[in-house]
């Protein structure tokens, strides 16, 4: 069972959060029209107590994916020369280095494989956090 807490950023954010038997579940509830909003969510599982995968979809850069498990944190990355470029997503001093952004396919891709098999995506590329620059960063 996944278990998901995501805020869109819809109508003054709009909180979403519950259980799903599958990523497809969440990955509809966040789709309108083809169109996947801005959106900082967080999703956990039952067979994996001690993995967490934070995902954040931001300004048509994609999606960001930040994943904690037993072995450590995980970070997407698509490009490396805009990891000390950021975004705030919400506003509010929440920021995430630019180039941790993957295509949203990709993302969903990746999620889907770590969730059902989990082992990070070999299609994805990935870095630690000490792999960032002084003025890159990340959220999980």
């Amino acid at each position: 069972m996944l278990h998901y807490n995501i805020d869109i950023n819809v109508n003054n954010y709009t909180n979403i959060q519950g259980e799903a038997e599958s990523l497809i579940t969440i990955k509809k509830l966040l789709t309108k029209d083809c169109v996947i909003p801005d959106f900082v969510g967080y999703i956990t599982f039952d067979n994996l107590s001690k993995h967490s995968i934070c995902f954040s979809s931001q300004n048509d850069l994609g999606i960001f994916i930040g994943i904690s498990d037993n072995t450590g944190i995980h970070l997407s990355i698509s490009d490396e020369n805009k990891l000390n470029e950021v975004i705030d997503v919400w506003g509010d001093g929440m920021y995430i280095s630019k180039g941790l952004f993957v295509p949203d396919f990709l993302a969903w891709e990746g999620i889907e494989e770590y969730i059902t098999l989990g082992r990070l995506c070999d299609k994805i590329n990935w870095i630690t956090p000490n792999d960032l620059p002084e003025d890159g960063n990340y959220i999980l």
